[in-house]
Formats: C-alpha cells, sequence, structure tokens
C-alpha cells in the first residue's frame, strides 16, 4: 500500500512540477518518473519482461532519456493480438479499470486501460493545459465532439454543481443549426472540437449568433487543423485558436505554444520521440511518433508506435517555456503518399500549393487513388469562384513536386464529407 500511496503522490507531483518547475526540474522529474516506470514494467507485466530480455537490455541500464532508445518499439498491433494477461500489471485491479476504445481514425481497435486515478489525473493535466490559454475554473466549456447520443446533456458533476469546470458536449454530427443553437443557449467561455465541424459552423454564425456565443478561446484536437480550417475559425468565432495534439493512450501529447512557436510536448506527462527510420530525427525533420506515458501503470505503453507522423522542433521552445518541441503535426502514417520513384512523403506539405486559394473554399482533400494518381477535391464557399489562373498554377507546382509520371486532377465539389466518426481527413491514400 506504501508504495502504490508514493506511485501516486509522484504521479500528481507532475502537475506542481509542469506549472512551476525549471527546464531542470522538468527533465529531472521526467528522467526519474520513466525509470521507474521501466521497473514497473519489467517486474509487474510479462510482455515487457519479454520484450527487454530478448533485447538484452535490462530497466536499470536506462539512465538518462537518450537512454530509452535502446528499448524496443512497441507497435500497436502488439497490443492489440495480446491477451490482458501478457499487457497488465500482475498487481492492478481489473474490475476497477475504465475501459476505453480507440482506433477511429486508424482502422485498428484498440482498448485502452486506466486506473481511476490514472484517468483523474490526466483529465486534470489537460485542465492545466488549457488554463494556459486562459482558462478559468468557473469557465462554462463546451465541446463540439462525436457522442453516442445525439443530444447529450451537460456535465455537471459534483464541481460542476458549484459551478466549477461546467461542461456541455454538443454532437458534431448535428446539423449547423442545431449546433448553434445548443451554442448560443449554453453560451461558453471555451469551445473544443474537431477543426473540421468547428470551421463548418464558424462560416454559419450570424451577428445576433455572436452576441451570445463569446468565447474567449478555443481549442481543436483528434484530426489535423489546416491553415484555411485556423483562418475560418478565428474569423467566424472572433477567438483564438489553440491547437492539441492528443490521443487516447495519454490524453495531451502536446500543445500549441500560446505564442505561437510550434507545440510544447507535455514532458511530465510523456516521453515522445521522433523518429526518423532506426535514428532520432533532427530539428525540421519528419519522422513516427513514439510515445512512452509516465502515468499509466495498469497497462504500460514503452516506446508505443501510435501510427503519427510529425516535424521534430527545437530542443526548447523560443518563448522560453522549460518544454521540448514539436514543428508541426502531421497526420496518420497511413495516410503517407507512396510514390513511384521517390521516397514517401506526408501530402500535408503540399497544402502550401492550396492556401491560396482559401478566401474561397471551404473544405479541400488530397486523396491518392492509386499509385499513378492523385485527386485534389475542393469545395468553394457558396457563390464564389476560384481564379482558373490559381488553379493552374497549383497544379503545375504540386506535379512538379509529385513528379511527371503523377495523374493530377483536380475535382470541384459541393460537398467532402466526414469520416463515420464526425472527424474530417484531409489527405487520404487508398493505395494498398
Amino acid at each position: 500500500m506504501a508504495t502504490r500511496w508514493g506511485a501516486g503522490l509522484s504521479s500528481a507531483a507532475a502537475l506542481l512540477v509542469d506549472r512551476f518547475g525549471s527546464a531542470d526540474a522538468v527533465q529531472r522529474y521526467q528522467t526519474a518518473r520513466l525509470r521507474a516506470l521501466l521497473r514497473h514494467a519489467y517486474e509487474k507485466v510479462p510482455y515487457y519482461r519479454r520484450r527487454f530480455d530478448s533485447a538484452g537490455i535490462h530497466p536499470a541500464q536506462v539512465r538518462t532519456l537518450e537512454d530509452l532508445k535502446r528499448l524496443p518499439v512497441t507497435p500497436k498491433s502488439d497490443l492489440r493480438e495480446l491477451p490482458e494477461d501478457d499487457v497488465l500489471a500482475r498487481d492492478c485491479d481489473r474490475t476497477r479499470l475504465l475501459r476505453y476504445g480507440t482506433g477511429g481514425s486508424t482502422g485498428l481497435p484498440t482498448e485502452i486501460r486506466f486506473t481511476p486515478f490514472e484517468d483523474r489525473l490526466l483529465r486534470l493535466m489537460r485542465v492545466q493545459v488549457l488554463m494556459k490559454f486562459g482558462l478559468r475554473l468557473t469557465d462554462r466549456r463546451a465541446g463540439v465532439v462525436f457522442c453516442k447520443t445525439p443530444h447529450p446533456q451537460e456535465d455537471a458533476g459534483l464541481l460542476g454543481r458549484f459551478g466549477i469546470l461546467r461542461s456541455r458536449a454538443v454532437h458534431c454530427m448535428s446539423s449547423p443549426e442545431q449546433i448553434v443553437s445548443e451554442l448560443r443557449e449554453f453560451r461558453p467561455d471555451a469551445i473544443r472540437g474537431y477543426s473540421s465541424a468547428l470551421s463548418g459552423i464558424a462560416g454559419k454564425l450570424t451577428g445576433e449568433d455572436r452576441k451570445r456565443i463569446r468565447p474567449r478561446f478555443i481549442t481543436t484536437d483528434s484530426e489535423n487543423l489546416t491553415a484555411l480550417a485556423r483562418e475560418r475559425i478565428e474569423s467566424g468565432f472572433g477567438a483564438p485558436v489553440f491547437d492539441l495534439y492528443d490521443c487516447f493512450e495519454c490524453n495531451v501529447i502536446a500543445y500549441q505554444c500560446p505564442r505561437g512557436h510550434g507545440y510544447h510536448v507535455l514532458d511530465t506527462a510523456v516521453v515522445v520521440e521522433v523518429l526518423n527510420g532506426d535514428r532520432p530525427a533532427l530539428p525540421g525533420e519528419c519522422g513516427e511518433v513514439a510515445i512512452t506515458p509516465l502515468h499509466s501503470w495498469a497497462a504500460p505503453l514503452i516506446r508505443y508506435m501510435p501510427g503519427d507522423i510529425v516535424e521534430q522542433g527545437p530542443r526548447w521552445c523560443p518563448c522560453g517555456a522549460p518544454n521540448a518541441c514539436l514543428t508541426k503535426i502531421y497526420g496518420r502514417t497511413q495516410d503517407r503518399f507512396i510514390l513511384p520513384r521517390r521516397p514517401d512523403i506526408h501530402p500535408g506539405i503540399f497544402a502550401a500549393w492550396i492556401y491560396p486559394l482559401c478566401p474561397g473554399l471551404r473544405r479541400y482533400q488530397i486523396v491518392q487513388e492509386t499509385r499513378d494518381r492523385v485527386v485534389i477535391r475542393l469545395q468553394p464557399l457558396p457563390g464564389a469562384r476560384i481564379p482558373e489562373a490559381q488553379l493552374e498554377t497549383m497544379r503545375r507546382g504540386m506535379t512538379r513536386d509529385l513528379g511527371e509520371e503523377i495523374a493530377l486532377r483536380i475535382d470541384m465539389v459541393d460537398d467532402i464529407p466526414s469520416e463515420p466518426n464526425g472527424k474530417f481527413r484531409p489527405y487520404r491514400c487508398e493505395v494498398n
């Protein structure tokens, strides 16, 4: 029992270190927490004992964050295929575990498990991140997200009954009129949502709507925030937008720097590695993310690959915050384009050719249908006309970057639908 209390207090200390700690304090906390987690995983989780032993590595040999790369990565497919006895800590109470299903974006369903304490801690850390953007405990928060019921009720909870951290979920698959109506009624101080859903309703807001829907800030998460979506949301709601990079496995991974310098990694919650093949990515390079959540002890994840591609940032943020940095969040690995005579590439870099068209666009999507055919779908705003000269400039630029052997087609469409889970994928590769 004393050990569990000690582990709980060490986890809770993350809130204080993140709030008040220097860069050295954050790194010391992260390293100590990582070493304790690795010892626990080796002693209590059969899967990790086998993985470490087969690699000839003992957790005691991992003394710094740099040493972490000596351990094998954890593919998502491993955790999906193994029985619970292999991936859960032997001393956890399975009857009290909270279980969440994920996989809506990747097509690979995975069950994520937390103790109630772990779940509450990660939620508190998310609230602390929001406070960096200006959240007050008495604010009303609305989430335009996917919900199991069409019209979920306000989540008052114990604190909400005293006017603290009140929240309401608004189903993102409702009609824009219904979403606006619920926001007008709730009058949120802060709004969270999928960028595609928020940008869609931003253009529906009237002057009367804006008198009642006046958030101080908006956060987006769970899907790519394009420059077009950001412009639409900020213009429509009249509030700044801050993007969060998160996942079910550990809640917040990184969050947009309040001063606009890329993304701060939430170092007190997770160790983030960006891997370019079998080596760490250099600043400015893209790579696949490997995460090690520091507070998931019931079902540890060591160098877990969620399937995301990001751009490595500088070691420290230019704003002076004591956080590691990511420059850009591109999206899922399965969205990489497979080119005939060039390395695979994430299509997010091609969006620069579409940005000049943004004033007349509601949405865009870049799709690789076959190895030698890419389609750009453009959904103009009602009454908008995209100049042919701009389309031709985009065509020439993307043809040059993709290669002449790629047939490029531009489709003007009335709608680009979201995924069944309410998220929108601006980039898609349909090549098997």
